[in-house]
């Protein structure tokens, strides 16, 4: 917030402000000064030279320009083909009962990644130097768990679930740039859901394709060899990714810029909307009957799987449910929306703190494993961003209650990747 001491003391001088908008672009700090300028807005909403900035400066969905199809159907097809050609036999992980797990389950992600690292770049026609290093990056990330995953079967579950978001976190560094602001970090987040769903949808499609040809062919006694199984199976829907993001996503403009007004973005923000109150309803119901059955996440694993998997739910849940624009929404639904996710927040922190002492309790009536620090981190974190959310929420009050969620998951999104991190790179050395 280099600007906003500025900006404040410039208020009621247009000179001023426009003399230090010109610095923050030969500074590189456009997006900085329009932060600032928001913060200001939203502390004074009244004073009419911010409130022109908030209008002049506010991100507009403009016309987007036409797809590069030229370039994402291609980049659709090596995709498709490089996930087909992993999830060959020969590419797979042994262990001691002779069963086989493809090394598609840590690579898929990466693929993709790479591919849309690619159409970024090659669309916006910019400098590929940092493009470059993210892939460099990602592809010995993921070698090293692969390595690291061949003798160990524990590390290799883990790694699975933690590659996809350091593949997820390189994609959104190859858009936004190292030093992103809080709303283009949250945009991201927000557009990220929205390209999950799109690409499922697209996959779904291609695979019930694939399954209709199956069934055609069998009908006339011909039945698909193994590789031609999986080039249906796997390589249709692996063309799904490239073409779901080129669809979605515009690489020219900023994660704010783009259009989260129309078409699937609306449905992608309703429906979280719509689903909190049904969620504080069964949370609620279900710290009522806790008492009942207070030991049982204490003595079973499963209970605490389920908690961390309910508490990634909750969390991106109140992604999809935060507005990324506060005209979005009228007064009286941002009121209820507010209420909606403190309350839900409120009661899904109890959740968390019951499920972090029933592993904490494991751990110390047994020993600390490579499961139960990766859970036990990602508790804390998550406790972690609930409590931020709520205590921003008390002290910035009404005005500022949708800046505040989106600093408060910016922060987030960063510890979830070094959490990520720490877990893949660092933690099968201590066990």
């Amino acid at each position: 917030m280099q600007y906003l001491a500025r900006i404040r003391a410039g208020h009621d001088a247009p000179q001023t402000l426009e003399t230090l908008f010109a610095t923050a672009v030969s500074e590189n700090g456009a997006a900085e000064f329009r932060d600032d300028i928001e913060t200001a807005y939203a502390a004074a909403s009244n004073d009419v030279l911010l409130a022109a900035w908030h209008y002049r400066l506010a991100p507009t969905a403009a016309e987007r320009p036409p797809v590069d199809w030229a370039l994402a159907i291609p980049l659709s097809f090596v995709t498709g083909l490089l996930l087909w050609w992993l999830s060959g036999k020969q590419f797979a992980f042994h262990d001691a009962a002779g069963r086989a797990e493809p090394y598609l389950q840590l690579s898929i992600t990466p693929v993709i990644a790479l591919m849309a690292i690619a159409f970024f770049a090659m669309t916006r026609k910019q400098g590929n130097g940092l493009a470059a290093a993210l892939g460099s990056g990602l592809v010995v990330v993921t070698a090293y768990a692969t390595w690291l995953s061949v003798t160990q079967g524990d590390y290799r579950q883990i790694a699975s679930a933690h590659i996809p978001l350091l593949a997820w976190a390189a994609a959104g560094v190859c858009l936004m740039g190292v030093r992103a602001g809080a709303r283009d970090r949250f945009a991201f987040l927000a557009k990220s859901i929205e390209v999950t769903v799109v690409t499922g949808l697209y996959a779904m499609a291609a695979m019930v394709f694939a399954g209709i040809t199956m069934q055609m062919f069998k009908t006339l006694g011909i039945t698909p060899s193994e590789s031609i199984s999986r080039l249906l199976m796997v390589g249709g829907p692996g063309l799904m990714p490239i073409i779901a993001v080129a669809s979605v996503y515009d690489p020219a403009a900023l994660p704010e810029a783009q259009d989260f007004r129309r078409g699937l973005s609306k449905i992608v923000t309703t429906l979280p909307r719509l689903m909190l109150a049904l969620t504080l309803v069964v949370l609620v119901v279900y710290i009522a009957l806790i008492p009942a059955n207070f030991m049982q996440p204490f003595r079973e694993r499963s209970a605490l799987i389920t908690y961390n998997v309910m508490l990634f739910a909750v969390m991106g849940l109140l992604v999809g449910a935060t507005p990324v624009h506060a005209d979005d929404l009228s007064e009286q639904y941002q009121t209820w929306l507010r209420r909606g996710i403190v309350a839900v927040a409120s009661v899904v922190m109890l959740v968390g703190l019951y499920a972090l002492a029933a592993v904490v309790y494991r751990t110390t009536h047994d020993r600390l494993t490579i499961n139960r620090l990766t859970i036990i981190g990602w508790n804390a974190i998550n406790l972690g961003v609930l409590g931020l959310l709520l205590y921003r929420q008390v002290t910035r009050g009404r005005a500022r209650w949708i800046e505040s969620l989106h600093a408060t998951f910016s922060g987030a999104s960063v510890a979830y990747v070094g959490w990520a991190a720490c877990v893949t790179l660092i933690t099968p050395w201590l066990f």
